[in-house]
């Protein structure tokens, strides 16, 4: 079939690219982080190169339809499927070119893209290129892998998220105010897709620098801290199917952060608020409070946790404590026979009255020989319906 007569469908990603000097091993610098003189001289060197690989990539011509195993309506359609780089808003961007003799409709869009992504995942063919050596051991290795994070696009949804970008205030410092404004964008941009998430977040701190990205690792890391509670520990109990140690509770923290500032504060004043997310919901966000230590190490060579002041931490977590108003037991860690009456529509949600009362006779939630424990126990006043006397299984 002619070229002017075959459909073209057209998937964008961002390219991620790092400038290592080979005369200090192990370093590693985002192209965002370099001054905006460098950038330019380095992105004429990139596309230079990318240039001459795309010639090479052509010429093996690796990735025709013949090969691949399509469904029958879709491997009949697809003629070719390469890639070439392109400059887009001053970023360069892998773009998958997807030629058909009939236009797709939204799944076969959909499939294209997953085969997409994961190709890109596996570093899609062999072919990489270095840039001329720049200096005494400054160079640039030019590869096609990319994280699987970053987002693959239509050119109307990449246009859709470039108005959205255009249309929100530009967050440019970490503060209290504006960590939580990042997050409501993010969640904007990504919903719920985490991998995504946690993408943007770092390319937005990434832009942002060091100083800021050892800001927002502190402040996420503030509000972990202030929402370890016991009651909330309890909701997320009863919200992980698959049981809440330790592990789990951080996972399940990172989440209701990322659900927001209103989210956050209710949970605390009461946990049965979180009733409201629906019995399904997947209440772990394991990557997201990794993400300043990520973008911090790539910016620095550093990790975020060796740079944090104790004593300006423990500011900071009395600072951000100003705005919490914690519930009258949150700080109580409720038993089976206690927790229908501390949370009675999260339970009501989550187990029916036959599996409480199998609860019940399980035993105990907690470890009651933990001192930490038996204080928090002993600190709050006895309540009808509490019961710390019954033996069995010491779980936590």
């Amino acid at each position: 079939m002619a070229e002017d007569h075959l459909h073209k469908l057209k998937l964008y990603s961002p390219i991620q690219v790092d400038i290592i000097d080979r005369d200090i091993p192990g370093s590693a610098v985002p192209l965002q982080a370099v001054s905006h003189e460098r950038k330019m001289e380095y992105l004429e060197l990139i596309m230079s190169a990318f240039q001459k690989l795309q010639s090479q990539e052509e010429a093996r011509n690796a990735f025709m339809a013949p090969r691949q195993e399509w469904s029958e309506t879709l491997g009949e359609k697809i003629v070719s499927l390469t890639r070439s780089v392109g400059m887009i808003n001053g970023r360069p961007h892998g773009i998958y070119i997807c030629r058909s003799s009939g236009e797709f409709d939204p799944e076969e869009v959909e499939t294209v893209k997953a085969f997409c992504r994961y190709q890109w995942e596996q570093g899609w063919g062999e072919g990489y290129v270095h840039c001329p050596r720049q200096g005494s051991g400054l160079g640039l290795y030019i590869h096609f892998w990319q994280d699987d994070g970053a987002p693959l696009l239509t050119r109307e949804q990449w246009e859709a998220a470039r108005d959205m970008e255009k249309s929100r205030a530009t967050v440019t410092e970490i503060t209290p105010e504006t960590f939580w404004m990042l997050l409501a964008q993010a969640k904007d941009v990504c919903g719920e897709d985490q991998e995504t998430t946690a993408y943007w977040l770092t390319e937005r701190l990434l832009e942002m620098g060091p100083e800021q990205t050892l800001n927002f690792h502190n402040i996420l890391h503030g509000y972990m801290e202030l929402a370890d509670q016991y009651g909330l520990w309890n909701a997320a109990i009863l919200m992980r199917e698959d049981g809440c140690h330790s592990d789990s509770f951080e996972d399940f923290r990172s989440w209701l952060i990322a659900q927001g500032r209103d989210t956050y504060l209710a949970a605390l004043k009461n946990p049965d608020s979180l009733a409201d997310f629906p019995a399904d919901t997947d209440c772990r966000f394991a990557a997201l409070p990794y993400v300043g230590d990520m973008a911090y190490d790539r910016l620095t060579g550093r990790m975020a946790y060796a740079d944090v002041d104790p004593d300006e931490h423990r500011k900071l977590v009395a600072e951000l404590r100003k705005d919490i108003v914690y519930g009258a037991e949150i700080g109580y860690p409720h038993e089976w026979s206690e927790i229908a009456a501390y949370l009675p529509r999260l339970t009501a949600q989550r187990l029916t009255p036959e599996e409480l009362r199998a609860c019940i006779c399980r035993g105990y939630i907690w470890n009651h020989d933990d001192p930490d424990i038996q204080r928090a126990r002993a600190a709050a006043p006895k309540k009808k319906g509490r019961s710390g006397n019954k033996k069995g299984d010491k779980s936590r």
